[in-house]
């Protein structure tokens, strides 16, 4: 008995961990389906995207000066970064209304397309002292049946953030994805319908 009441004794002096706040990518407010049209009763799926350690985390990465690499403290992504990213495109391409279905890899879709890439960044960087939400995406469309890659791209955008505080550096985050995005979809349309 003694010893049980050591062991619970024990427990109060463990240090504790620092609460996490969640954070989930902002939607876009709109995506502008009128500009999007060919692909009616086509299917796509998107793949999550390749990232390097850094990025393949659900922590929200800084790069506050040079080469040094960070991450905001006590906050994180609702899942790892490639997956956020993943999540906000599929949403932003059901919003085009013009395909028959748009999923991901783990839904098994037998899709007539596949988009495919990297996550090259999905960071801040500060720039002239000024926190920027950067993201930098290598995209690969391909043909769902034959594997062939159709076309292939490099998206990137840069969105200040409007303050220095983690809930603005989401809200440029959101912004910034809403910007790529809305550059991704064209593009596959583009590509995918001719």
């Amino acid at each position: 008995m003694a010893s049980l009441a050591s062991l619970l004794g024990a427990c109060s002096i463990l240090p504790k961990s620092d609460p996490l706040t969640v954070y989930q990518l902002p939607a876009a407010h709109e995506v502008t389906a009128a500009a999007f049209s060919g692909l009616s009763g086509r299917s796509l799926s998107v793949f999550t995207p390749y990232a390097g350690s850094f990025l393949d985390t659900d922590r929200i990465a800084v790069v506050p000066s040079g080469n040094r690499l960070s991450v905001y403290e006590g906050s994180r992504w609702s899942d790892p970064a490639p997956v956020v990213f993943r999540n906000r495109l599929v949403r932003d391409l059901r919003k085009t209304a013009d395909l028959k279905a748009v999923g991901n890899e783990r839904e098994s879709l037998l899709a007539d397309y596949q988009l495919r890439g990297d996550l090259v960044d999905f960071q801040v960087e500060y720039r002239n002292e000024q926190p920027t939400a950067l993201i930098a995406f290598e995209a690969s469309l391909v043909n769902g049946q034959s594997g062939r890659v159709i076309a292939s791209r490099h998206f990137s955008v840069a969105e200040p953030v409007d303050g220095r505080q983690v809930p603005e550096v989401v809200q440029a985050f959101g912004r910034a994805a809403g910007r790529i995005n809305h550059d991704i979809i064209q593009w596959v349309y583009r590509v995918a319908g001719k």
